[in-house]
């Protein structure tokens, strides 16, 4: 019963620590085709927020979807004959606590390559 009371009031300092009594998070989700641009990107995001001096958590790799498309190799004849074709959607979470303006300001900034979608939540 003892930790749920500490965990109770680490909560309940952190909130009052954030401004309105309310603590805040960003959260983004990364998603993209390719995992070696979406890691990119994931640290273009982690150097904006330690150069603020905001709390990050993560990346977390999320699991990876993947699509597959069943195709006949030629039309009329030959149903036997068939190619598999997949695409996989490679996501990764990230977790930005007490961010400031300067935080908000250098993420809206970021120059982040093409293919890599974005999805923030506050």
């Amino acid at each position: 019963m003892a930790t749920a009371r500490a965990s109770g009031s680490a909560r309940v300092q952190a909130a009052a620590a954030a401004p309105g009594g309310v603590a805040q998070s960003i959260r983004i989700k990364l998603r993209g085709y390719e995992a070696r641009i979406l890691e990119e990107s994931c640290e273009m995001i982690r150097e904006a927020a330690t150069s603020s001096a905001a709390r990050m958590s993560g990346p977390v790799r999320l699991p990876t979807r993947r699509k597959i498309f069943c195709v006949l190799r030629s039309p009329h004849v030959n149903k036997d004959s068939r190619e598999h074709f997949e695409i996989r959607t490679h996501q990764r979470l990230i977790d930005l606590h007490n961010p400031s303006a300067q935080t908000i300001d250098s993420l809206m900034s970021l120059d982040l390559p093409a293919g890599v979608d974005i999805e923030v939540k506050l």
